[in-house]
């Protein structure tokens, strides 16, 4: 029995204690906002570290530390704490999406595709991350693997030019204007002067021999 209320004891003494430190962890997050807001991203990343020390959520400090370094162009310190973020919550696409921006930054395509597979794995259908990688794979003149991607995006929201264009040109470099001249006919009616909508109108129309023309289209 006295064994049981001791162990009780201990259980409220520290819940007391974690609950007079919440005062002190919330300060230090809401100074980061503020910080952050006024460009100070140094700042903003001191009080999240801070935040982190005073007991504060240990994947909130990782993935809110990464983000700041990566504003701060500090692109190691981004890549280590959203690595870190990535290991503490494994089902989390922040961290993943948070690398994607830092090795965008770098211009590392491969290391961005690298990323952008593993939030797939997590959502098969974020669809800005399918665009991403789709794109990565046409540069890299694998259309194929591209159009897997760009049809995804496409099927997910059928109105948006960029997924439709993206995904008729990943068919045209395959020699399949065919499959590709429905997407064009409708880029035509809703987006007639868009990047290269017109080229890809005409090639499904004409069908000629030879490499179709590049870069893809880059905005609607």
């Amino acid at each position: 029995m006295k064994t049981h209320i001791l162990i009780l004891a201990l259980a409220f003494a520290s819940a007391a204690n974690a609950a007079d430190k919440l005062p002190a962890i919330s300060a230090a997050w809401q100074e980061s906002l503020s910080a952050e807001a006024n460009g100070d991203y140094a700042g903003a990343l001191q009080s999240v570290l801070t935040f982190k020390s005073a007991g504060g959520e240990t994947y909130l400090a990782a993935v809110r530390a990464g983000w700041l370094s990566y504003l701060n162009k500090d692109y190691t310190k981004a890549v280590q704490y959203y690595t870190t973020a990535a290991r503490q919550e494994p089902r989390a696409i922040t961290p993943h999406l948070g690398m994607m921006n830092v090795f965008q930054a770098l211009n590392k395509p491969d290391d961005v595709l690298r990323a952008a597979r593993e939030v797939l794995k997590i959502d098969q259908f974020h669809r800005s991350t399918l665009l991403v990688a789709g794109e990565i794979l046409f540069n890299q003149q694998d259309y194929r693997k591209a159009e897997v991607y760009f049809e995804r995006a496409y099927k997910l929201q059928p109105e948006d030019p960029i997924g439709m264009s993206w995904f008729g040109w990943s068919l045209i470099n395959q020699g399949q204007g065919r499959m590709a001249a429905p997407l064009f006919e409708k880029l035509m009616q809703i987006n007639p002067d868009g990047y290269m909508v017109q080229d890809g109108f005409a090639l499904t129309r004409s069908g000629p021999p030879g490499q179709p023309p590049g870069p893809p289209p880059g905005r609607p």
